[in-house]
Protein backbone atom coordinates (compact mmCIF):
# COMPACT_ATOMS: atom_id res chain seq x y z
CA UNK A 1 0.00 0.00 0.00
CA UNK A 2 1.40 3.39 -0.39
CA UNK A 3 0.65 6.21 1.90
CA UNK A 4 0.74 9.85 0.82
CA UNK A 5 2.29 12.15 3.34
CA UNK A 6 4.25 15.06 3.94
CA UNK A 7 7.73 15.42 5.68
CA UNK A 8 8.37 17.95 8.74
CA UNK A 9 12.01 18.17 9.26
CA UNK A 10 12.42 20.72 11.82
CA UNK A 11 9.63 18.82 13.85
CA UNK A 12 10.62 15.31 13.10
CA UNK A 13 7.26 14.48 12.29
CA UNK A 14 5.38 12.76 9.53
CA UNK A 15 1.70 14.11 8.03
CA UNK A 16 -0.06 10.87 6.78
CA UNK A 17 -2.80 11.40 4.08
CA UNK A 18 -5.28 8.63 4.48
CA UNK A 19 -7.14 7.45 1.38
CA UNK A 20 -5.61 9.94 -0.59
CA UNK A 21 -3.53 8.67 -4.11
CA UNK A 22 -1.52 11.13 -5.68
CA UNK A 23 -4.07 11.88 -8.52
CA UNK A 24 -6.52 12.90 -6.21
CA UNK A 25 -3.47 15.49 -4.56
CA UNK A 26 -2.12 16.86 -7.34
CA UNK A 27 -5.25 18.59 -8.54
CA UNK A 28 -4.79 20.87 -5.27
CA UNK A 29 -1.25 20.22 -3.44
CA UNK A 30 -2.07 23.72 -1.66
CA UNK A 31 -4.63 22.25 1.28
CA UNK A 32 -2.29 19.33 1.79
CA UNK A 33 1.03 21.52 2.21
CA UNK A 34 -0.67 23.39 4.99
CA UNK A 35 -2.89 21.05 6.54
CA UNK A 36 -0.11 20.56 9.32
CA UNK A 37 -0.02 23.93 10.11
CA UNK A 38 -3.73 24.46 10.60
CA UNK A 39 -3.76 27.73 8.55
CA UNK A 40 -5.58 26.62 5.51
CA UNK A 41 -8.77 28.44 4.91
CA UNK A 42 -10.48 26.34 2.18
CA UNK A 43 -13.05 25.18 2.14
CA UNK A 44 -11.83 21.59 1.53
CA UNK A 45 -10.21 20.91 5.34
CA UNK A 46 -7.68 17.61 4.86
CA UNK A 47 -7.86 14.96 6.74
CA UNK A 48 -4.19 13.99 8.50
CA UNK A 49 -2.60 11.48 10.97
CA UNK A 50 0.91 13.08 13.03
CA UNK A 51 3.51 10.25 13.24
CA UNK A 52 6.16 11.88 15.84
CA UNK A 53 9.51 11.36 15.24
CA UNK A 54 9.13 8.70 12.96
CA UNK A 55 12.80 7.55 12.97
CA UNK A 56 12.15 5.41 16.00
CA UNK A 57 10.62 2.77 13.60
CA UNK A 58 13.20 2.91 10.78
CA UNK A 59 11.14 -1.10 9.67
CA UNK A 60 7.86 1.14 8.69
CA UNK A 61 9.17 3.48 6.64
CA UNK A 62 10.75 3.20 3.22
CA UNK A 63 13.13 6.99 2.32
CA UNK A 64 14.15 6.78 -0.83
CA UNK A 65 16.73 8.86 -2.12
CA UNK A 66 15.73 11.26 -5.15
CA UNK A 67 19.30 10.89 -6.19
CA UNK A 68 19.53 7.46 -7.12
CA UNK A 69 19.71 7.61 -11.22
CA UNK A 70 22.31 10.04 -10.83
CA UNK A 71 24.42 8.39 -8.35
CA UNK A 72 24.42 5.50 -10.47
CA UNK A 73 25.18 7.07 -13.69
CA UNK A 74 29.19 6.81 -13.54
CA UNK A 75 29.29 4.34 -10.94
CA UNK A 76 32.36 2.34 -10.22
CA UNK A 77 32.82 -1.43 -9.88
CA UNK A 78 34.52 -0.69 -6.16
CA UNK A 79 30.84 1.59 -5.54
CA UNK A 80 28.57 -0.93 -6.03
CA UNK A 81 28.21 -2.85 -3.29
CA UNK A 82 28.28 0.41 -0.93
CA UNK A 83 25.80 2.05 -3.24
CA UNK A 84 23.33 -1.37 -2.92
CA UNK A 85 23.65 -1.20 0.59
CA UNK A 86 22.82 2.18 0.96
CA UNK A 87 19.34 1.68 -1.22
CA UNK A 88 18.43 -1.71 -2.37
CA UNK A 89 16.51 -3.06 0.69
CA UNK A 90 14.16 0.26 0.46
CA UNK A 91 13.64 -0.01 -3.31
CA UNK A 92 13.23 -3.63 -3.46
CA UNK A 93 10.02 -3.36 -1.38
CA UNK A 94 8.07 -1.41 -3.65
CA UNK A 95 7.67 -3.08 -7.07
CA UNK A 96 5.60 -2.12 -9.91
CA UNK A 97 6.17 2.06 -8.48
CA UNK A 98 5.88 4.49 -11.52
CA UNK A 99 7.80 6.79 -9.12
CA UNK A 100 10.41 4.39 -8.94
CA UNK A 101 11.03 3.66 -12.82
CA UNK A 102 14.10 5.17 -12.71
CA UNK A 103 15.73 4.31 -9.29
CA UNK A 104 14.50 0.54 -10.51
CA UNK A 105 16.96 1.25 -14.25
CA UNK A 106 19.89 2.36 -11.81
CA UNK A 107 19.75 -0.84 -10.41
CA UNK A 108 20.03 -2.84 -13.25
CA UNK A 109 23.03 -0.73 -14.66
CA UNK A 110 24.55 -1.33 -11.37
CA UNK A 111 23.98 -5.33 -11.22
CA UNK A 112 25.27 -5.16 -14.63
CA UNK A 113 28.11 -3.18 -14.09
CA UNK A 114 28.87 -5.87 -11.03
CA UNK A 115 28.10 -8.98 -13.21
CA UNK A 116 30.79 -7.73 -16.25
CA UNK A 117 33.07 -7.83 -12.97
CA UNK A 118 33.06 -10.53 -11.44
CA UNK A 119 32.52 -13.78 -13.47
CA UNK A 120 31.98 -16.20 -10.54
CA UNK A 121 28.84 -14.32 -9.75
CA UNK A 122 27.87 -13.47 -12.99
CA UNK A 123 24.74 -15.36 -13.43
CA UNK A 124 23.68 -14.02 -9.88
CA UNK A 125 23.78 -10.46 -10.74
CA UNK A 126 22.05 -11.77 -14.33
CA UNK A 127 19.03 -13.10 -12.42
CA UNK A 128 18.70 -9.34 -10.56
CA UNK A 129 18.59 -7.76 -13.15
CA UNK A 130 15.90 -9.76 -14.76
CA UNK A 131 13.92 -9.26 -11.18
CA UNK A 132 14.53 -5.67 -11.56
CA UNK A 133 13.13 -4.87 -15.08
CA UNK A 134 10.08 -7.12 -14.04
CA UNK A 135 10.11 -4.51 -10.76
CA UNK A 136 8.94 -1.51 -13.89
CA UNK A 137 4.99 -1.09 -13.98
CA UNK A 138 3.10 -3.20 -17.30
CA UNK A 139 3.65 -1.52 -20.05
CA UNK A 140 5.73 1.00 -19.10
CA UNK A 141 9.01 0.24 -19.55
CA UNK A 142 10.99 3.28 -21.39
CA UNK A 143 14.43 2.66 -20.55
CA UNK A 144 15.46 0.84 -24.09
CA UNK A 145 18.04 2.99 -25.05
CA UNK A 146 19.87 3.74 -21.65
CA UNK A 147 19.71 -0.39 -20.99
CA UNK A 148 20.49 -1.64 -24.46
CA UNK A 149 23.98 -3.29 -23.08
CA UNK A 150 22.57 -4.73 -20.10
CA UNK A 151 19.05 -6.52 -21.81
CA UNK A 152 21.60 -8.07 -24.08
CA UNK A 153 24.24 -9.04 -21.46
CA UNK A 154 21.67 -10.66 -19.64
CA UNK A 155 21.09 -13.09 -22.76
CA UNK A 156 20.35 -13.20 -26.53
CA UNK A 157 16.57 -14.14 -25.72
CA UNK A 158 15.84 -11.80 -22.82
CA UNK A 159 17.30 -9.08 -25.40
CA UNK A 160 15.06 -10.09 -28.32
CA UNK A 161 12.14 -10.32 -25.67
CA UNK A 162 13.01 -6.74 -24.74
CA UNK A 163 12.80 -5.30 -28.35
CA UNK A 164 9.93 -7.27 -29.29
CA UNK A 165 8.08 -5.37 -26.96
CA UNK A 166 9.83 -2.31 -27.48
CA UNK A 167 7.97 -2.80 -31.00
CA UNK A 168 4.63 -3.35 -30.13
CA UNK A 169 4.41 -0.10 -28.45
CA UNK A 170 4.86 1.62 -32.01
CA UNK A 171 7.30 4.31 -31.46
CA UNK A 172 7.04 7.28 -33.95
CA UNK A 173 10.60 7.04 -34.28
CA UNK A 174 11.62 3.69 -33.20
CA UNK A 175 15.49 3.82 -34.36
CA UNK A 176 16.12 6.66 -32.34
CA UNK A 177 14.12 5.78 -28.95
CA UNK A 178 16.08 2.88 -28.34
CA UNK A 179 15.28 0.12 -31.19
CA UNK A 180 19.03 0.89 -33.23
CA UNK A 181 20.62 0.50 -29.55
CA UNK A 182 19.33 -2.69 -28.83
CA UNK A 183 20.15 -4.43 -32.08
CA UNK A 184 23.64 -2.37 -31.74
CA UNK A 185 24.59 -4.75 -28.26
CA UNK A 186 22.97 -7.33 -29.10
CA UNK A 187 24.73 -7.80 -32.79
CA UNK A 188 28.17 -6.92 -30.47
CA UNK A 189 27.17 -9.86 -28.30
CA UNK A 190 25.76 -12.44 -30.08
CA UNK A 191 27.12 -14.02 -33.38
CA UNK A 192 24.43 -14.98 -34.35
CA UNK A 193 21.45 -13.06 -33.34
CA UNK A 194 20.49 -12.04 -37.57
CA UNK A 195 18.89 -15.61 -37.32
CA UNK A 196 16.28 -14.31 -34.24
CA UNK A 197 16.04 -10.99 -35.53
CA UNK A 198 15.13 -12.42 -39.31
CA UNK A 199 12.74 -15.00 -37.94
CA UNK A 200 10.85 -12.16 -35.76
CA UNK A 201 10.52 -10.17 -39.15
CA UNK A 202 9.61 -13.08 -40.97
CA UNK A 203 6.91 -14.44 -38.40
CA UNK A 204 5.62 -10.56 -37.95
CA UNK A 205 5.64 -8.74 -41.24
CA UNK A 206 4.38 -5.62 -39.43
CA UNK A 207 7.54 -5.62 -37.83
CA UNK A 208 9.90 -6.02 -40.30
CA UNK A 209 10.51 -2.24 -41.98
CA UNK A 210 11.29 -1.18 -38.75
CA UNK A 211 13.12 -3.52 -37.97
CA UNK A 212 15.28 -2.74 -41.23
CA UNK A 213 15.34 1.01 -40.34
CA UNK A 214 16.81 0.32 -37.19
CA UNK A 215 19.21 -1.86 -38.87
CA UNK A 216 20.11 1.19 -40.64
CA UNK A 217 20.19 3.36 -37.76
CA UNK A 218 22.71 0.70 -35.85
CA UNK A 219 25.39 0.68 -39.10
CA UNK A 220 25.02 4.44 -39.70
CA UNK A 221 26.03 5.10 -35.63
CA UNK A 222 28.78 2.79 -35.88
CA UNK A 223 30.24 4.30 -39.38
CA UNK A 224 29.88 8.16 -38.08
CA UNK A 225 29.05 8.52 -34.71
CA UNK A 226 31.85 9.70 -32.15
CA UNK A 227 31.93 9.24 -28.04
CA UNK A 228 28.88 6.51 -28.06
CA UNK A 229 30.29 3.04 -26.93
CA UNK A 230 27.97 1.35 -28.42
CA UNK A 231 28.53 2.57 -31.74
CA UNK A 232 32.47 2.74 -31.49
CA UNK A 233 31.97 -0.95 -30.13
CA UNK A 234 29.97 -2.04 -33.01
CA UNK A 235 32.90 -0.11 -35.76
CA UNK A 236 34.99 -2.47 -34.23
CA UNK A 237 33.71 -5.34 -34.85
CA UNK A 238 33.30 -5.98 -38.47
CA UNK A 239 31.45 -9.60 -38.50
CA UNK A 240 28.77 -7.86 -36.32
CA UNK A 241 28.75 -5.08 -39.39
CA UNK A 242 28.44 -7.32 -42.03
CA UNK A 243 25.95 -9.71 -40.35
CA UNK A 244 23.86 -6.12 -40.09
CA UNK A 245 24.51 -5.70 -43.83
CA UNK A 246 23.55 -8.68 -44.89
CA UNK A 247 20.56 -9.03 -43.35
CA UNK A 248 19.36 -5.30 -44.06
CA UNK A 249 19.92 -6.62 -47.86
CA UNK A 250 17.65 -10.13 -47.27
CA UNK A 251 14.60 -7.79 -45.26
CA UNK A 252 14.64 -5.88 -48.28
CA UNK A 253 14.15 -7.93 -50.24
CA UNK A 254 11.48 -9.79 -48.51
CA UNK A 255 9.76 -6.00 -48.07
CA UNK A 256 9.76 -5.81 -51.94
CA UNK A 257 8.57 -9.67 -52.85
CA UNK A 258 5.66 -9.14 -50.00
CA UNK A 259 2.01 -9.05 -51.63
CA UNK A 260 -0.09 -6.02 -52.60
CA UNK A 261 -0.76 -4.62 -49.30
CA UNK A 262 1.36 -5.85 -46.66
CA UNK A 263 3.64 -2.35 -47.14
CA UNK A 264 2.57 1.23 -47.37
CA UNK A 265 3.66 3.01 -50.95
CA UNK A 266 5.93 5.10 -48.27
CA UNK A 267 7.36 2.21 -47.08
CA UNK A 268 8.09 0.19 -50.22
CA UNK A 269 9.17 3.69 -51.37
CA UNK A 270 11.78 4.34 -48.50
CA UNK A 271 12.97 0.67 -49.49
CA UNK A 272 13.76 1.02 -52.67
CA UNK A 273 15.86 4.38 -52.35
CA UNK A 274 17.63 2.89 -50.03
CA UNK A 275 18.37 0.15 -52.36
CA UNK A 276 19.84 2.70 -54.61
CA UNK A 277 21.06 5.29 -51.79
CA UNK A 278 24.57 3.99 -51.93
CA UNK A 279 25.58 4.63 -55.95
CA UNK A 280 23.40 7.77 -55.76
CA UNK A 281 26.16 8.72 -52.94
CA UNK A 282 29.02 7.46 -54.93
CA UNK A 283 28.05 9.74 -58.36
CA UNK A 284 28.24 12.67 -56.16
CA UNK A 285 31.52 11.79 -55.65
CA UNK A 286 32.51 11.77 -59.09
CA UNK A 287 30.96 14.56 -60.36
CA UNK A 288 33.21 16.72 -57.58
CA UNK A 289 36.11 15.10 -59.26
CA UNK A 290 34.08 15.64 -62.44
CA UNK A 291 34.40 12.18 -63.59
CA UNK A 292 30.76 12.73 -65.39
CA UNK A 293 31.09 9.17 -67.44
CA UNK A 294 31.76 7.35 -63.94
CA UNK A 295 29.12 9.30 -62.50
CA UNK A 296 26.09 8.73 -65.39
CA UNK A 297 26.65 4.89 -65.21
CA UNK A 298 25.83 5.28 -61.96
CA UNK A 299 22.70 7.54 -62.22
CA UNK A 300 22.13 5.14 -64.92
CA UNK A 301 22.03 1.83 -63.01
CA UNK A 302 20.38 3.68 -60.01
CA UNK A 303 17.35 4.67 -62.55
CA UNK A 304 17.34 1.53 -63.85
CA UNK A 305 16.38 -0.25 -60.42
CA UNK A 306 14.04 3.03 -59.05
CA UNK A 307 12.88 5.34 -61.95
CA UNK A 308 11.03 7.38 -59.51
CA UNK A 309 14.20 7.54 -56.97
CA UNK A 310 14.13 11.53 -56.52
CA UNK A 311 17.49 11.93 -55.31
CA UNK A 312 19.09 9.86 -58.24
CA UNK A 313 16.41 12.03 -60.62
CA UNK A 314 18.45 15.39 -58.65
CA UNK A 315 21.72 14.20 -59.58
CA UNK A 316 20.99 13.18 -63.29
CA UNK A 317 19.51 16.94 -63.74
CA UNK A 318 22.80 18.24 -62.09
CA UNK A 319 24.90 15.79 -63.84
CA UNK A 320 22.83 16.77 -67.42
CA UNK A 321 23.40 20.03 -66.63
CA UNK A 322 27.47 20.37 -65.89
CA UNK A 323 27.84 17.67 -68.96
CA UNK A 324 26.56 19.71 -71.39
CA UNK A 325 27.58 23.32 -69.91
CA UNK A 326 24.42 24.56 -70.07
CA UNK A 327 22.12 25.39 -67.47
CA UNK A 328 18.82 25.67 -70.22
CA UNK A 329 19.65 21.81 -70.31
CA UNK A 330 19.75 21.61 -66.76
CA UNK A 331 16.00 23.60 -66.52
CA UNK A 332 15.05 20.91 -68.62
CA UNK A 333 15.71 18.09 -67.34
CA UNK A 334 14.98 18.71 -64.06
CA UNK A 335 11.29 19.74 -64.92
CA UNK A 336 11.15 16.42 -67.16
CA UNK A 337 12.44 14.69 -63.76
CA UNK A 338 10.00 16.27 -61.43
CA UNK A 339 6.70 14.61 -63.70
CA UNK A 340 8.18 10.87 -62.52
CA UNK A 341 9.99 11.49 -58.67
CA UNK A 342 8.07 9.86 -56.13
CA UNK A 343 5.99 11.94 -53.83
CA UNK A 344 7.72 10.35 -50.66
CA UNK A 345 10.80 11.86 -51.37
CA UNK A 346 10.76 15.37 -49.96
CA UNK A 347 14.63 16.11 -49.80
CA UNK A 348 15.06 14.85 -53.33
CA UNK A 349 11.87 16.37 -55.21
CA UNK A 350 12.68 19.96 -53.24
CA UNK A 351 16.63 19.53 -54.27
CA UNK A 352 15.43 19.63 -58.15
CA UNK A 353 13.26 22.36 -57.65
CA UNK A 354 16.02 24.27 -55.98
CA UNK A 355 18.13 23.05 -58.89
CA UNK A 356 15.77 24.60 -61.13
CA UNK A 357 15.39 28.00 -59.55
CA UNK A 358 19.18 28.16 -59.42
CA UNK A 359 19.07 27.41 -63.65
CA UNK A 360 16.57 30.04 -64.06
CA UNK A 361 17.89 32.23 -61.65
CA UNK A 362 21.80 32.39 -63.48
CA UNK A 363 19.73 33.31 -66.95
CA UNK A 364 18.05 35.66 -64.95
CA UNK A 365 14.33 34.70 -65.06
CA UNK A 366 13.77 36.30 -61.75
CA UNK A 367 10.50 35.51 -61.68
CA UNK A 368 10.16 32.17 -62.18
CA UNK A 369 13.41 30.82 -60.11
CA UNK A 370 11.39 32.72 -57.35
CA UNK A 371 8.72 29.94 -57.83
CA UNK A 372 10.94 27.47 -58.21
CA UNK A 373 12.28 28.45 -54.80
CA UNK A 374 8.80 28.81 -52.99
CA UNK A 375 8.39 25.43 -54.22
CA UNK A 376 11.36 23.83 -53.02
CA UNK A 377 10.90 25.74 -49.22
CA UNK A 378 7.28 24.44 -49.36
CA UNK A 379 8.48 21.12 -50.44
CA UNK A 380 11.23 20.84 -47.31
CA UNK A 381 11.14 23.85 -44.97
CA UNK A 382 13.87 23.31 -42.79
CA UNK A 383 16.38 23.47 -44.98
CA UNK A 384 18.41 26.90 -44.75
CA UNK A 385 19.41 26.79 -48.27
CA UNK A 386 16.35 26.93 -49.72
CA UNK A 387 15.11 29.99 -47.48
CA UNK A 388 18.45 31.60 -48.37
CA UNK A 389 18.19 31.17 -51.78
CA UNK A 390 14.65 32.99 -51.55
CA UNK A 391 15.53 35.42 -49.67
CA UNK A 392 18.53 36.56 -52.46
CA UNK A 393 16.02 35.94 -55.35
CA UNK A 394 13.53 38.69 -53.67
CA UNK A 395 16.48 40.78 -52.89
CA UNK A 396 17.02 40.92 -57.05
CA UNK A 397 13.49 41.22 -57.78
CA UNK A 398 14.19 44.15 -55.83
CA UNK A 399 11.38 43.55 -53.13
CA UNK A 400 14.03 44.15 -50.17
CA UNK A 401 11.12 43.64 -47.47
CA UNK A 402 10.58 40.13 -48.40
CA UNK A 403 14.40 39.57 -48.62
CA UNK A 404 14.84 40.53 -45.44
CA UNK A 405 11.78 38.01 -44.15
CA UNK A 406 13.27 35.44 -45.61
CA UNK A 407 17.27 36.32 -44.54
CA UNK A 408 15.75 36.34 -40.89
CA UNK A 409 14.11 33.03 -41.50
CA UNK A 410 17.12 31.56 -43.42
CA UNK A 411 19.10 32.73 -40.32
CA UNK A 412 17.29 31.19 -37.93
CA UNK A 413 17.78 27.66 -39.49
CA UNK A 414 21.47 28.17 -39.35
CA UNK A 415 21.82 29.44 -42.65
CA UNK A 416 25.65 31.24 -43.34
CA UNK A 417 25.04 32.56 -46.78
CA UNK A 418 27.02 35.86 -47.60
CA UNK A 419 24.61 36.87 -49.06
CA UNK A 420 21.80 36.23 -46.24
CA UNK A 421 24.35 38.48 -44.00
CA UNK A 422 24.44 40.95 -47.12
CA UNK A 423 20.86 41.89 -46.98
CA UNK A 424 20.32 41.65 -43.07
CA UNK A 425 23.19 44.15 -42.77
CA UNK A 426 22.13 46.38 -45.42
CA UNK A 427 18.22 46.51 -44.23
CA UNK A 428 19.38 47.62 -40.70
CA UNK A 429 21.05 50.67 -42.80
CA UNK A 430 19.24 53.94 -42.30
CA UNK A 431 17.13 54.87 -45.63
CA UNK A 432 19.09 57.24 -46.69
CA UNK A 433 22.71 54.96 -46.59
CA UNK A 434 20.65 52.39 -48.72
Amino acid sequence: MQVYGAWDSSHEELYVFPDQTWTSMKANLVPFIEAQWGSYEGKEKIKYSTLKRPGKYPGAFDFISYGISNEAKEIRYNQCLAFLKKHEEAVLRHPKCISLEDAYTAFAKVYYVLGINDSNKENEWKEKCKTIFDYHPENRFHHEKETAAVCSWISADFGIQIFQKFLDKGEKKPEYAGGADLLSALFNDHPTIDLQIEKLAVENPKYTYVIVRCLETAKKWALTVINDKLAAKLKENSSALNSISELILRLRKAILSAPDGTYSENEIHQVRSQNVMDRVVKGWEHIKKKEYSQAEELVRSALADYPEDAQALFLDARLYWLSSNSPEAGIERARENLKIASRFDHYGVASLYNLLGCGLGELSRYDESRIAFEQAVETNPQDPMYVANLAEIWWKLERKDNAAKYAHKAKSLGSKAEFVEMILKEMKKPDEAR
